[in-house]
């Protein structure tokens, strides 16, 4: 007895394979995303984490070190990364401008308007970087309640995972984290609760508190993530 498909066998039972591909390939391609960019961005908290224990080794306790403040120069505030930071991180270029890092862009897009980069880019008095395998990063002195009591101390990270290229946008391949040299910690940006859909559709500012969620998930972008 011949049990060989017919043609019209053949071809629904190919229709069939195409429209169930079609349904989970786009599901697939997410998860691959997430995982993709939990893991760069661990590997990118961890090389700041290390360049900071690195740091303390050399020039003692952070809470000791020659901080700057948000209306510092560009000069004051190269130094610092200079001298701190740049020893400890392979650094591949440093700008002045996110132009001169490759990006046509002075800005990022936000999980909210994700065509619309005016987000959070690298501030005029503060230099950026291109290090180890094409990551985009920046300090930016963040002391907004600081007083001469008591010395705040803390840095803002801003982290492109894949440097100029798209998408571009804070909460998927940008992150941002709290550098606090008072106590040599590195947290998430504001509070983590804060990323959520409902929250980010209201601000762009609330793409800012992503890295942080996914750090407290440990380091995985769970189905809650405004993906």
């Amino acid at each position: 007895m011949n049990k060989a498909f017919t043609l019209s066998e053949t071809l629904i039972t190919l229709g069939i394979i195409g429209v169930v591909a079609a349904l989970t390939m786009p599901a697939v391609i997410t998860n691959y995303q997430k995982k993709q960019t939990s893991a760069q961005l661990k590997k990118a908290y961890s090389t700041f984490a290390q360049a900071l224990v690195q740091a303390q080794y050399e020039f003692g306790d952070a809470s000791s070190w020659t901080v700057t403040e948000p209306s510092s120069s560009y000069e004051d505030n190269l130094a610092y990364f200079e001298t701190y930071w740049k020893p400890y991180i392979k650094i591949i270029k440093v700008c002045k401008t996110m132009n001169e890092c490759g990006y046509d862009i002075t800005g990022y897009a936000s999980l909210s308007n994700k065509n619309n980069y005016v987000y959070y880019g690298q501030f005029a008095n503060v230099p950026g970087f291109i290090y180890g395998d094409g990551t985009y990063a920046y300090l930016r002195p963040y002391n907004i309640n600081s007083t001469e009591d008591n010395r705040q101390r803390l840095q803002l990270l801003s982290i492109d995972l894949n440097g100029p290229k798209k998408p571009n946008v804070i909460g998927k391949d940008v992150f941002q984290f709290i550098i606090n040299t008072n106590n040599g910690v590195i947290s998430g940006f504001g509070n983590k609760n804060l990323c959520t859909a409902a929250n980010i559709k209201n601000s762009a500012e609330y793409s800012r508190s992503c890295g942080g969620k996914i750090m407290a998930d440990g380091w995985e972008i769970l189905d809650d993530y405004p993906w």
